[in-house]
């Protein structure tokens, strides 16, 4: 059996922008070794979520490509979060992704970023541990503006049927808007369980004390006198526990490995029991390391690994951040570069996304994302982007046909 490395551009794909002719970022970009994978495979187009679902995030994606229906699966995204960042869950531990935003004071969302801010530690440190009642609540800064939340206690102990989870959201980051101009939105309990509205209530409370503590520290004091955005509020979703599901080896019968820099990739390699490699220079931003992650990602594949997830955050971060089209072709040059080694790999290759982040947007879409398969047949497609990949002969793929897919090529050997 050939061995099987699925390469990702988070938020690859986009839309035509006038300032480059009506071109996309990747039909733009100069990427003469992506251009020769696609003449070397099998060329088409995919929406990697179910066909009811309008809003495609990372995570639901990824679950979908990777072959677990996220409706069934998905723990929630705090958890893959927490696992990613090597953070010790136990059955009854609910956690939460946290963004450190800014809001104003009605609790309007001005930015859910803060501003893009780059690193807080700091301003985690400063929340330190609370304790609500009988619940104990935990935070853990990670990448940029990201953290974990995890709350303890003893209501914490319902047992979740589903994906759905305990607490609702309170970033209102599905809104029309979600980049700014939305109140956040207060935490209700899922079901009809005294257990949910008691940890709701204390989610709030907690919120709430954090943001009066916050908004008083003094590096985001520091930060509203330097013209940036404080750091001033927690915004929570994604809420849930550990979950049952089978490992990637005992579905697929595959030994595989993950090689990312974001935590929620690493989580989510490690929810299904993939090894994650550490990687010197392997960020989530755009100074990662790519060369470095193809190297290590073949290397791998040549010593005893079957399947290798590579991941790649830049593509989305420009687009969501900075919506600079500019700077994503620059990132997609760069990335291509280092792409290739790949031209000389004998197993299959997929190179994808995981949906679209429209420049123009800052924003997810539903938009077609392309795909080339190499390993087995080719067609007539001799460039990889979405206009290209619209006449493949791979056609428009669901998430879930898409690991079938590489398992048939692999298995033709």
């Amino acid at each position: 059996m050939k061995k099987i490395l699925l390469l990702i551009f988070d938020g690859l794909s986009d839309r035509p922008i006038p300032e480059l002719s009506g071109r996309t970022p990747l039909e733009a970009a100069r990427t003469s070794n992506l251009d020769r994978l696609a003449e070397k495979g099998l060329v088409g187009t995919h929406y990697a979520m179910p066909p009811d679902d309008d809003y495609p995030t990372s995570d639901e994606a990824h679950f979908e490509i990777l072959g677990y229906s996220d409706r069934k699966y998905l723990p929630g995204r705090g958890v893959l979060e927490a696992l990613g960042m090597g953070i010790e869950l136990g059955k009854k531990d609910l956690a939460l992704r946290v963004n450190f935003g800014t809001v104003d004071e009605n609790l309007k969302v001005i930015d859910p970023r803060a501003g893009n801010i780059k690193d807080v530690r700091t301003i985690a440190a400063h929340v330190k541990e609370e304790k609500i009642g009988p619940f104990t609540f935990r935070l853990y800064p990670g990448i940029l503006h990201r953290g974990v939340l995890v709350i303890s206690g003893s209501p914490v102990t319902k047992e979740i049927k589903h994906h759905s989870t305990i607490v609702s959201d309170t970033d209102p980051h599905k809104a029309e808007n979600h980049r700014g101009g939305d109140k956040v939105l207060r935490p209700e309990p899922i079901d009809d369980s005294k257990e949910a509205k008691m940890t709701a209530d204390a989610l709030w409370e907690y919120q709430l004390l954090t943001h009066k503590k916050l908004s008083n520290y003094t590096e985001n004091m520091v930060r509203v006198r330097q013209g940036l955005l404080p750091a001033n509020f927690l915004l929570t979703r994604g809420a849930g526990f550990m979950g049952e599901v089978p490992s990637f080896q005992e579905k697929y019968n595959l030994n595989a490995a993950c090689v990312a820099g974001g935590h929620l990739y690493k989580g989510i390699a490690k929810y299904f029991g993939m090894d994650v490699l550490d990687v010197p220079g392997a960020t989530a931003n755009t100074d990662t390391d790519v060369s470095a992650k193809v190297v290590e990602s073949l290397e791998s594949l040549n010593s005893g690994y079957d399947f290798v997830f590579m991941h790649v955050k830049g593509t989305d971060v420009v687009s969501e951040e900075t919506g600079d089209f500019n700077e994503k072709i620059k990132f997609l040059e760069r990335c291509d570069t280092a792409l290739k080694p790949l031209l000389k790999f004998k197993g299959v290759l997929c190179v994808t996304g995981d949906h679209s982040t429209p420049c123009i947007l800052k924003d997810h879409s539903t938009d077609p994302v392309p795909i080339m398969i190499i390993g087995g047949g080719t067609d007539k497609i001799k460039a990889f982007n979405e206009k290209k990949a619209s006449g493949g002969s791979l056609g428009h793929l669901q998430g879930a046909e898409i690991m079938p897919k590489l398992l048939k090529e692999a298995e033709s050997a």
